[in-house]
């Protein structure tokens, strides 16, 4: 299949900073670098008179304007998606419009999980995938190394609103590229949401005024004190610490001992990877957990409550601070009637660190796939068809098909976005909730540009619309998001085979040694005093610098070409 002009506007970069070597990214580093603005005679999104998108051409033939239908006779063409719920249909609402519009068929074929291996070993391919059940070692495999996969950026000159993207989200880019500077994958991108779950501290407004406490904590100090307090009135731990690195407490808690804000893998001041478990940081966190499990303020079972009893606790009406499984599940009785009584607690301090952080929001998720088949007889009309889901407005008037249609639906039938920056999800009669109708009826995965709702809160009251204005108000304002370490690596940073060797033979035996220790310090089981130069020499015997090292070399390649793009 021929190269086609638009890749060299953002592949070359990427292939002098992404490519590494092993057995993943065997490719020698030259040619030309810039970034998508800088490159002359390439092509760049561009807006079109009548404020279509449009690509310039490299080779000075017209640019590349959509026009619907797609094609001029129908075409068909199989789609595969993993554990698609059926219970409703067996197509999708957004998918039917799409076809509509595009005049191209679209048969679904949906598989269980387990059966995707076999799939793909096999040579019966369909046109596209649309899942993200693909492991990184199988994109390796089919894509890097088997040349299976179509590489989106040879068709970016019949994809003007995914060139845009990436322009206006340069992550998104750098962190689908792979190793050989190639792009398999799409995704989805929101430019912030109020409906993030990471980093959500959640507490209980009228279990804290019933004990006499007014005011929220902003030191670790003061959380103490309350907690203390909440013991004292009830009898009881006022807070059930979260089990998770990535929600609730446990990144908030971790961030307020020190200049790290990720618990696990993290980056200091001069960008070097660290493994933030062995730093003094998390020592000093540690400490202070120790300290509410000794003195029974928090939840001394917290490692193994089952759901239904942390969800009975937090409907007592003796705990104030809440893990967010628990937070969700409650009702406007639980919570006296109000729903301002659920909120969200922000960022502390301590004597270690006075800076109120968290690490924010990454508006890239890598949900949907969309990994076409280099085979397909249709590559071309796929892409062009799949360039809908990054375009922000209509692409054909009175359709309402735009990017946040793959994730909400249709603007004023299915979602509304009110002058007061609220919006409302209509539920269909038949279905529990939208996210309910979204599963079932509305869309396969989210896929796309989904910005327009961005950090606009629900209008409907209720739990779900106290937790994002508790989030809006108390959370994001305090979450860095340039430029630091994701909270999932793997999500983002790609690894040469020679490098993933090395973390799947040395980092899964260091995380459970980890998680054993952390469990041993906060219980006492293992004095913090005596056993930490230990617990740190026994995670560098065990080869934690040799992980280290990969990270920062993937890191290295992705911050790089990161930087290119910006």
């Amino acid at each position: 299949m021929k190269k086609r002009a638009a890749s060299a506007v953002l592949a070359v970069s990427m292939v002098v900073s992404l490519c590494g070597c092993g057995k993943g990214g065997n490719q020698e580093k030259g040619g030309q670098t810039g970034t998508l603005a800088e490159q002359p005679g390439n092509a760049t999104a561009q807006t079109g008179q009548n404020g279509e998108a449009s690509s310039e051409a490299a080779d000075g033939a017209e640019p590349y304007v959509p026009v619907y239908p797609i094609v001029e006779e129908p075409i068909t063409v199989t789609g595969l998606v993993v554990d698609g719920d059926l219970s409703v249909s067996e197509s999708r609402i957004v998918w039917d419009l799409v076809e509509e519009v595009t005049g191209i068929n679209i048969e679904w074929i949906n598989i269980d999980k387990e059966a995707l291996s076999t799939y793909l070993a096999g040579n019966d391919w369909p046109d596209f995938f649309h899942t993200y059940e693909l492991s990184s070692s199988e994109v390796n495999d089919y894509g890097v190394l088997g040349g299976r996969f179509v590489n989106y950026l040879d068709y970016l000159d019949v994809m003007p609103n995914l060139a845009k993207t990436y322009k206006d989200y340069p992550l998104t880019l750098a962190a689908s590229t792979q190793l050989n500077g190639e792009v398999y994958n799409l995704f989805q991108v929101t430019g912030g949401s109020a409906t993030g779950t990471t980093a959500r501290p959640h507490v209980r407004l009228d279990v804290l005024r019933a004990a006499g406490i007014t005011e929220l904590p902003t030191t670790v100090d003061e959380l103490y004190n309350q907690l203390v307090i909440l013991k004292e009135k009830n009898g009881e731990p006022g807070m059930i610490l979260d089990t998770d690195n990535k929600f609730g407490y446990i990144p908030m808690l971790f961030a307020a001992f020190g200049t790290l804000n990720n618990p696990v893998f993290d980056t200091d001041q001069s960008q070097k990877v660290v493994f933030a478990p062995i730093t003094e940081q998390t020592k000093h966190y540690y400490e202070f957990l120790h300290k509410l499990y000794d003195e029974e303020l928090m939840h001394r079972e917290w490692l193994t409550l089952d759901n239904t009893a942390k969800n009975q606790f937090a409907q007592s009406g003796k705990v104030a601070f809440l893990p967010q499984p628990s937070a969700q599940m409650l009702s406007e009785t639980d919570l006296n009637g109000e729903w301002d009584n659920l909120s969200c607690v922000a960022p502390l301090t301590s004597e270690y660190d006075s800076t109120r952080t968290l690490a924010g929001f990454v508006d890239y998720r890598p949900v949907a796939g969309m990994y076409i088949n280099k085979d397909s007889q249709y590559v071309e009309e796929i892409c062009k068809m799949f360039d809908i889901a990054f375009a922000t407005e209509e692409v054909a008037e009175g359709t309402g098909l735009y990017g946040q249609a793959f994730t909400h639906g249709l603007e004023g039938v299915d979602w509304k976005l009110n002058d007061d920056n609220t919006y409302e999800q209509i539920v269909p009669e038949g279905f529990s909730s939208f996210s309910a109708y979204q599963i079932q009826a509305l869309r396969w995965q989210d896929l796309g540009r989904a910005e327009a709702i961005g950090l606009a809160t629900t209008s409907t009251p209720g739990n779900a619309q106290a937790r994002q204005i508790a989030y809006v108000e108390n959370v994001i304002p305090y979450q860095i998001t340039e430029n630091i370490f994701p909270q999932d690596p793997s999500a983002i940073l790609k690894f040469t085979d020679d490098e993933q060797y090395v973390i799947d033979n040395k980092y899964g035996d260091i995380n459970l040694y980890v998680e054993k220790m952390k469990a041993e310090f906060i219980t006492g089981v293992t004095d913090i005093d005596k056993g930490w130069d230990a617990y740190v020499a026994q995670c560098e015997k065990m080869g934690i610098d040799q992980v280290l090292e990969v990270y920062q070399a993937s890191y290295d390649r992705w911050r790089e070409a990161l930087n290119s793009l910006n």
